[in-house]
C-alpha cells in the first residue's frame, strides 16, 4: 500500500506575484539580465541552496529546488506535503533576507491565493533484491522500453533511465540515487545520519515523475493546496501503469558491474548473459580480443553462461507496491515546516 511516508516531492518550481515595490532588492547584488534578479537562498547545508529569480518589472518570484534536501541536507527521502514545503521555501527566502517580503505578501503566500505551480517531482525508492544491482535491473528497464517502443533515453549504462525525459507535460524517470550522491558528493560531510542514509540507498532504484505545467493545469494542481497526496499517488499510479513491464532480470551474474567494464565491452556481455551466439555476432579477431577481455574478468564468454540465477520479474521492481518508507531511525516523518510565516 502506497503511503505518505513512502512518497516524497523533490525539486519543486513555484511562481508568486508579490506586490509592486520600486526598492524590493535594494543593496543585493544583481547576477542575471537587467531586469531580472537571480539569488540564492543559502542553507545550513553545503551546496542544497534554493534559488530565486525576481522580475522587478512585474513583481514577480520564481523559486526553484529541493525543498526537502535544503530543510534536511539531502533528497534520499522526505515529505510529500506540497503546502507545506511552498511554505517552508518562502519562509526561507523572508527569512535568510534573500527577498524580504511584507506582510500583506506573507498573509497571501500563507493562504495559498498567489502561488502557482510550475513543476513537481514526485518520486519513491523502490526496493531491489541484493543479489541484483540497480545497474543490472535498469539496463534491462531500458531494453524493455525500448522494445516496447516507449520514448526512452539512458545514461551511464545502467545509471539513468527516463521515459518522454523532454516532455514539457509530464516525464518518469528511474535511477540509481546512491551513485548519483556519490559521484556528486551530494551528501554534506556534517550530515546526521550520512553513512546509515547511503546503506540504505544501496539496494534501491528511484523513480520519479516530472510534473510541469501543461500537467499540472490538466489535473488542477497549480495551488499547493490542490496537490493533495491523493493526487500524488494517483499521478504515480498513472505513470506505473503505462510500463506493463514483462521482462525479467537474472541475478548471480549480474554482480558485474556493467558500468565497470570498457564501454565497447558492455553490450557484448549482456549478450552473452543472455545466450546469444557471439561467434555469430562478431567478427573473428573482435571476438579473440573480447574473450581475452573477459577472461581477465574471470570469464569465460565460450561457454554458455550459468543459468543457476534467479530470475526476477521487472514488473516485480518496478511497481508501486515494491515502494519503501525509510527506517524511522533516519526520519520521523515530521515536517520542520512551520505554519505560518514569521
Amino acid at each position: 500500500m502506497l503511503t505518505p511516508n513512502k512518497v516524497f516531492v523533490d525539486t519543486i518550481t513555484t511562481q508568486c506575484a508579490l506586490l509592486l515595490q520600486d526598492d524590493r532588492m535594494d543593496g543585493t547584488n544583481n547576477s542575471g539580465p537587467p531586469r531580472a534578479t537571480r539569488f540564492s537562498i543559502p542553507s545550513y547545508y553545503q551546496d542544497k541552496d534554493l534559488h530565486g529569480l525576481y522580475l522587478p518589472s512585474k513583481d514577480i518570484l520564481v523559486l526553484e529546488g529541493s525543498v526537502i534536501g535544503y530543510g534536511q541536507g539531502h533528497n534520499a527521502f522526505g515529505s510529500c506535503d506540497v503546502p507545506s514545503l511552498v511554505l517552508e521555501s518562502y519562509k526561507a527566502t523572508h527569512n535568510t533576507h534573500a527577498l524580504p517580503l511584507r506582510n500583506e505578501e506573507k498573509r497571501r503566500i500563507e493562504n495559498g491565493d498567489t502561488v502557482t505551480m510550475k513543476r513537481l517531482d514526485v518520486g519513491v525508492n523502490l526496493d531491489l533484491p541484493e543479489d541484483v544491482p540497480a545497474s543490472r535491473a535498469l539496463v534491462e528497464l531500458a531494453h524493455e522500453m525500448i522494445d516496447k517502443g516507449m520514448n526512452t533515453s539512458a545514461y551511464g549504462f545502467g545509471e539513468t533511465v527516463y521515459r518522454n525525459q523532454y516532455s514539457q507535460s509530464s516525464a518518469q524517470k528511474f535511477y540509481d540515487k546512491l551513485k548519483e550522491l556519490l559521484d556528486t558528493k551530494g551528501l554534506p560531510a556534517n550530515l546526521p545520519n550520512r553513512d546509515a542514509i547511503l546503506d540504505f540507498l544501496r539496494t534501491k532504484i528511484r523513480s520519479e515523475i516530472v510534473l510541469r505545467y501543461p500537467k499540472l493545469k490538466a489535473m488542477d494542481m497549480t495551488t499547493p493546496r490542490e496537490c493533495t497526496f491523493a493526487m500524488l499517488k494517483s499521478e504515480l499510479e498513472n505513470a506505473f501503469r503505462r510500463l506493463k513491464l514483462s521482462g525479467s532480470v537474472r541475478a548471480g551474474l549480474s554482480a558485474l558491474d556493467l558500468r565497470d567494464l570498457k564501454p565497447m565491452y558492455r553490450t557484448t556481455y549482456r549478450l552473452w548473459e543472455h545466450g546469444d551466439d557471439l561467434e555469430t555476432l562478431l567478427e573473428a579477431k573482435a571476438y579473440q580480443r573480447h574473450i581475452a577481455y573477459f577472461e581477465s574478468l574471470g570469464f569465460d564468454i565460450t561457454t554458455p553462461p550459468s543459468t543457476s540465477g534467479k530470475e526476477y520479474a521487472l514488473g516485480d521492481i518496478f511497481t508501486l507496491s515494491n515502494a519503501v518508507a525509510p527506517p524511522p531511525e533516519l526520519w520521523n516523518g515530521e515536517d520542520d515546516a512551520e505554519c505560518a510565516l514569521a
